[in-house]
């Protein structure tokens, strides 16, 4: 008997010694990752999959390629996966989500992070920092999340993510938007073959195609003429006018009277600035402010 008393006691110990672990749990839904502003760049996790979409390799695979594009040009780019965020408002997820777990670099905590929500089916991009925000402008997230929706929609998650990383490295390699940039952003080829910039704004055209467009134009025009002069060769020309009759009714004085007129004003609306232009358009960048009270760019949407 005095045995079996021994025995529950320690049962009784060990259960209660576990107890704390147990009780651990998420504060409002945010993973708190280890790490606090100032800590080294390498304690950073910049693929958060809590809803394990990747597999391992996977996973190892994109957090080697954040990282080493978030080293590369001082910019925090991270990919965050939920299972769900419990009716929570997207965007402010996202923002959340990169103040609370120290995410940022330099003095105005740069970087871009992408939020995914398996249960809301939503999406958010999240941009903090004067040059993140400028960089990552309204069109060209556009452009990032255009390439990502036909792999997500697909189930397709390490092509999407890995078309968010090479879109992202893309747009930090060109810097602020500006005419010369924009000029010349005529797409982006992945490693795996996924396209990640078709639709970006194409550079000038080559003067081979150009010469070639513009004689095709030519002969189009030249023989669109051409058949339009045919209809109108049937006059013969007359040696005499026998053929010409005077009508009784030409002597006389004729005269137009108008009874009465009218003149309406329209007023011509003007002209609006040009989406290419760098005063709006492809660089602008819309900006809100997080919970925590800082600035943030950003989108979102659902696929």
């Amino acid at each position: 008997m005095k045995k079996f008393l021994n025995i529950l006691c320690l049962a009784l110990f060990a259960s209660f010694a576990t107890l704390p672990l147990c009780a651990q749990s998420e504060d409002e839904g945010i993973v708190e990752v280890d790490q606090s502003v100032g800590t080294s760049s390498s304690a950073k996790a910049y693929l958060v999959d809590d809803a394990i979409l990747l597999s391992s390799l996977q996973a190892q695979t994109l957090e080697q390629k954040l990282a080493a594009i978030s080293e590369r040009y001082d910019c925090d780019v991270v990919v965050v996966t939920k299972t769900n965020i419990s009716g929570s408002n997207v965007t402010g997820y996202a923002d959340d989500f990169f103040d609370g777990n120290g995410y940022g670099r330099g003095s105005d905590n740069n970087g871009i992070l992408f939020l995914i929500t398996m249960a809301e089916r939503e999406w958010a991009i999240s941009t903090s920092g004067h040059d993140a925000i400028t960089i990552f402008s309204d069109w060209r997230q556009d452009q990032i999340t255009g390439k990502m929706m036909p792999f997500l929609k697909a189930g397709d998650y390490a092509g999407a993510f890995d078309a968010f990383a090479q879109s992202c490295e893309y747009y930090l390699s060109r810097g602020v938007p500006s005419e010369e940039t924009l000029s010349g952003e005529d797409g982006i080829v992945s490693g795996q073959g996924h396209s990640a910039g078709a639709d970006t704004e194409k550079g000038p055209l080559d003067p081979v195609w150009a010469g070639i467009s513009a004689l095709i134009g030519l002969i189009s025009s030249w023989l669109g003429s051409s058949a339009k002069r045919s209809k109108y060769r049937t006059v013969v020309e007359r040696t005499t006018a026998s053929g010409y009759e005077k009508f009784a009714g030409a002597s006389g004085n004729n005269a137009d009277r108008f009874i009465r007129t009218q003149t309406s004003r329209t007023l011509r609306p003007t002209e609006t600035a040009s989406r290419t232009s760098f005063s709006g358009g492809y660089s602008h960048s819309s900006t809100h402010t997080s919970s925590s009270g800082h600035t943030h760019g950003g989108s979102h949407g659902s696929f």
